[in-house]
């Protein structure tokens, strides 16, 4: 276990959408690994009000995945190319940003939270996912993988509060983002940066 002394007593992780049309969730658990905070959230102003004025965040480690950008494309080979095609700064053809794989939503509003003194980093869903060995099997976000999800997450990782019924996928990665902050107070794992965006860290599992 680490340190009991150490001043975060609560460990938040948010899945964020990319737009206010779908939904983004809050989870927070506390020292005893407890969820004592699960909900769902879809507006900008509603984030933020949660960050500014929620009791929980103050003495909290805070972690938010960073959304993939869907903006629609035109193209069906631009639709393809973009999850994984390397383009370097040479390549001048970036018609409606097409190149553009990550989310920029409330990446400002989380720079101005670290900057007051918040321990608030970012994370990779499908990174986190992997190291903990809860590797989408089943088409991601789907009702089997949720289900999947859920189901490792209370049996492996010890969750017995989560309820039979299927949460949404958004909560399910929130979990996943808080207990990632959870451990790396009391599991003595190593975490390690793998790279930065908008001014804050992207941590993953060392």
């Amino acid at each position: 276990m680490g340190e009991m002394s150490s001043k975060e007593f609560f460990f938040i992780g948010m899945s964020l959408s990319n737009s206010s049309n779908n939904d983004s969730s809050i989870c927070v658990i506390d020292r005893n690994k407890r969820i004592v905070l699960l909900d769902k959230l879809y507006f900008t102003n509603d984030i933020e009000l949660f960050f500014e004025q929620n009791p929980y965040v103050k003495n909290a480690k805070i972690t938010v995945s960073i959304p993939h950008d869907n903006t629609l494309l035109e193209g069906k080979w631009r639709i393809h190319c973009k999850n994984y095609k390397m383009m370097d700064n040479k390549f001048e053809i970036n018609r409606n940003d097409w190149t553009k794989r990550l989310c920029e939503r409330c990446s400002d509003m989380f720079l101005r939270l670290k900057e007051s003194g918040l321990n608030i980093s970012r994370f990779d869903v499908n990174l986190l996912r992997g190291v903990y060995g809860l590797e989408a099997n089943y088409l991601q976000r789907t009702s089997l993988d949720c289900k999947s999800l859920q189901s490792a997450l209370r049996i492996k990782y010890g969750f017995e509060e989560l309820p039979d019924n299927m949460l949404p996928a958004s909560s399910l990665e929130a979990i996943l983002g808080a207990m990632f902050m959870y451990d790396t107070n009391f599991s003595n794992i190593q975490t390690k940066k793998i790279f930065e965006y908008k001014g804050l860290d992207v941590l993953n599992k060392g």
